[in-house]
């Protein structure tokens, strides 16, 4: 991943409502990185030419090698492109609700083999941030992506990075991901498996393959009987892997701990401890605590005492027999 290339866009589009083939959300990707380039990536001031532009409507000359990448043949730059133009993008918030066109024109000059891409100023606005929240996102990431579902969960993903996990209502993911209409989709258990499954799985390989800087895994937040209502998604960053594994590793020395502090002073019950470890296992969050009571058991009695306040310690607060 050292050799990324970071892009950033609004919140706002990040979770505003379309459906976009793998293809278009690739070839949107190009544009905005092309946006950020010329807009975001250098300081502008408000006598500048380029910053009184950001007010109109913006041409994109892209190279061909960025966007014949998306396909095998020109005609399917083409048909991405086309589809841009014909798609609307949809956005609702507490200050407006606007419905535009992603791209106003796409034109390629066949003699020099260049595209030229019309974006409009109402698009923009929310391209070069100028609202202050904004996602980060890896394009290098997001262009290799081969599903649509994984490409949305980056971005919210990316979104919530810092949060470390964020929640989406069932009903709320259909309307964003524009399947509320098709009856496959009514069923929870389909969502899970073609969406949801298909995104976690995709993600989570690029990530141990060492090609995206994340990955979710989900659970169930809120469910009414049968039905579930809800979802909460767990990111899974490189810095949160490497905190899990010093845990791990933490806690497996305490258990190691506690089982030599018993092992020492109950020498002849390996049934029970063994009932112990079993304990331990099940519930490992709680082995510093179980060490911290020992330790302090063992400093302040007699060694002759220690046996049978251990055993009163863990069965008590801790209900082992």
């Amino acid at each position: 991943m050292e050799n990324s290339i970071m892009i950033a866009q609004d919140n706002r589009i990040t979770m505003s409502r379309y459906d976009f083939t793998p293809i278009e959300k690739r070839c949107l990707y190009y544009v905005i990185k092309e946006v950020r380039r010329l807009y975001v990536d250098k300081e502008l001031r408000e006598d500048d030419k380029t910053y009184q532009d950001l007010f109109s409507d913006m041409y994109l000359h892209l190279k061909p090698e960025q966007l014949q990448s998306l396909g095998d043949e020109v005609k399917d730059v083409y048909n991405a492109l086309k589809r841009l133009r014909e798609r609307t993008i949809e956005i609702n918030t507490e200050e407006v609700w606007m419905v535009t066109s992603w791209i106003l024109k796409a034109k390629h000059h066949k003699k020099t083999n260049t595209y030229e891409v019309l974006v409009s100023s109402e698009i923009l606005e929310y391209l070069v941030e100028l609202a202050s929240q904004f996602t980060e996102y890896s394009l290098t990431v997001a262009i290799s992506l081969k599903s649509t579902y994984s490409q949305r969960f980056y971005e919210w993903c990316c979104q919530y990075r810092n949060k470390g996990k964020f929640f989406l209502e069932v009903d709320r993911l259909r309307y964003l991901l524009k399947i509320e209409e098709k009856k496959s989709y009514e069923n929870t258990a389909e969502i899970k498996r073609s969406i949801l499954d298909v995104a976690q799985k995709e993600l989570q390989e690029l990530f141990e393959a060492g090609q995206s800087d994340l990955y979710f895994t989900y659970r169930v937040k809120d469910s009414n009987k049968r039905k579930i209502l809800s979802y909460w998604f767990d990111i899974h960053t490189r810095e949160t892997e490497e905190q899990k594994k010093i845990h791990f590793e933490t806690t497996q020395a305490q258990i190691r701990r506690i089982m030599e502090i018993c092992t020492t002073f109950i020498k002849r019950d390996e049934k029970y401890l063994n009932r112990v470890l079993k304990y331990l296992h099940l519930y490992p969050n709680l082995a510093a605590e179980v060490l911290g009571k020992l330790h302090k058991k063992v400093n302040d009695y007699p060694r002759k005492e220690i046996p049978a306040i251990i055993r009163y310690v863990l069965r008590e607060d801790y209900g082992i027999k």
